[in-house]
């Protein structure tokens, strides 16, 4: 393996990765940054070697397979260069800045016979591994409807909902609102006075549904924290998902439960009449397995990464293991031991979902029909947007790769 980018996200997430799967099979040998000192650094603290350029990486074939984990403006270039070289890529998330920089990464990664994935991780996150395998179960019987606010819309929602319910959508519609507000800051480099709301309506077959909102869910401003409050609505009862602390507490820090109506329940007043929490089991602080136990059975979800630590920086958590799985699957992929669970049709249809959503706001709100075909001006407007700020077509695979030179 080979990691591109040695920004915040591959030192605090991946860094913490490439020990315990180097006992899995996977090894890196290489890092690229075009920043001279971010890579030696990263280098050095691993033992590999560093590169300042992806050209420079590729022709050294040090690796078959490397991860792409730089701003999404280069996802596309690196990914489709790595392609046209036969090595396996899997790509951070969002996919890229545009549907059709994603289906062409899809295509060129086809035509040369690799394996193209995105790394997306949230719907193999502890809460919605346990809420699959309950919706599957059956024991609320058919669920048909997600009500989900202030959580995380957008790509990585989009992905949930595709993993829930095993399918695509058919309809996507959606509904936006600006307000000013005082101004402040939600991060150091980050200065608001103004705030939108996003709702996300998606329809699938079989009357299935999705309403995915959110204004803020960084809590700024005294908004509902993340994850917020999410609700899956079965024939028979509903798995609820709520925050219970401030946007500052760990992310997973929240309650959850089954509530499910005996039949009982449902001759009386239709009221849940048996409701089964769902249990963190935490050693150390950090979370070591969820589970919820039904009448039907146990249902849980172990954290395979979970090891004691002995500095904070030393552990890894379900979010972290969660990268990991998807970084384990693309490598069983690449050698033929699984399938993969979020396909690279999955990864375009999220980002189609997206785009669709963006499609219906400029319209006016209107429903769209997926899949989508034909001319968007949502994705013109954005190819048009990024033509300006890089001063090249970001279509353009070579001119993008250019574009990161060696930097002291």
């Amino acid at each position: 393996m080979a990691l591109i980018g040695t920004g915040a996200r591959a030192k605090t997430v991946y860094r913490l990765l490439w020990p315990a799967l180097r006992e899995r099979g996977m090894r890196l040998v290489a890092v690229c940054d075009p920043v001279r000192a971010h890579a030696d650094a990263y280098a050095n603290s691993l033992g590999v070697r560093p590169f300042y350029s992806v050209q420079e990486l590729v022709k050294s074939r040090l690796m078959e397979a490397a991860v792409v984990v730089t701003p999404v403006s280069t996802h596309h270039s690196i990914s489709c260069f790595l392609s046209q070289n036969g090595i396996h890529n899997l790509c951070e998330t969002p996919m890229a800045s545009t549907l059709a920089q994603a289906q062409e990464m899809v295509a060129v990664a086809t035509r040369n016979a690799v394996v193209m994935q995105v790394g997306e991780q949230f719907f193999r996150l502890p809460f919605d591994r346990i809420a699959q395998q309950v919706v599957r179960s059956g024991f609320l019987g058919e669920v048909r409807r997600v009500i989900s606010t202030f959580d995380h819309p957008g790509y990585h929602g989009n992905s949930r909902w595709i993993k829930l319910y095993g399918e695509y959508p058919v309809m996507a519609q959606g509904v936006g609102h600006s307000m000013p507000v005082v101004q402040h800051r939600s991060l150091a480099h980050r200065t608001h006075s103004e705030e939108s709301f996003h709702a996300h309506f998606y329809s699938f077959l079989n009357n299935r549904f999705v309403a995915d909102l959110s204004s803020n869910p960084k809590a700024v401003l005294g908004r509902h924290p993340r994850p917020g409050y999410t609700q899956i609505e079965g024939e028979r009862g509903t798995i609820v998902w709520r925050a219970s602390s401030r946007w500052n507490g760990p992310y997973h820090q929240g309650e959850g439960e089954v509530r499910y109506c005996s039949d009982r329940a449902l001759e009386d007043n239709g009221i849940a009449d048996q409701v089964y929490p769902i249990i963190c089991r935490q050693e150390n602080e950090f979370s070591k397995s969820w589970y919820v136990s039904l009448p039907s059975g146990l249902v849980e979800y172990v954290n395979e990464f979970y090891r004691p630590y002995e500095r904070a920086s030393d552990y890894i958590d379900f979010y972290h293991a969660a990268t990991a799985e998807a970084l384990l699957e693309f490598s069983g992929v690449i050698r033929g031991e699984c399938p993969s669970g979020f396909t690279s049709h999955d990864a375009v249809m999220s980002m189609m979902m997206d785009v669709a959503i963006r499609e219906s706001m400029l319209a006016g709100g209107v429903q769209i029909s997926l899949p989508l075909t034909g001319w968007l001006p949502s994705e013109e407007q954005i190819r048009g947007e990024l033509r300006t700020a890089l001063g090249v077509d970001p279509m353009d695979i070579g001119a993008m790769l250019d574009l990161s030179v060696v930097r002291d």
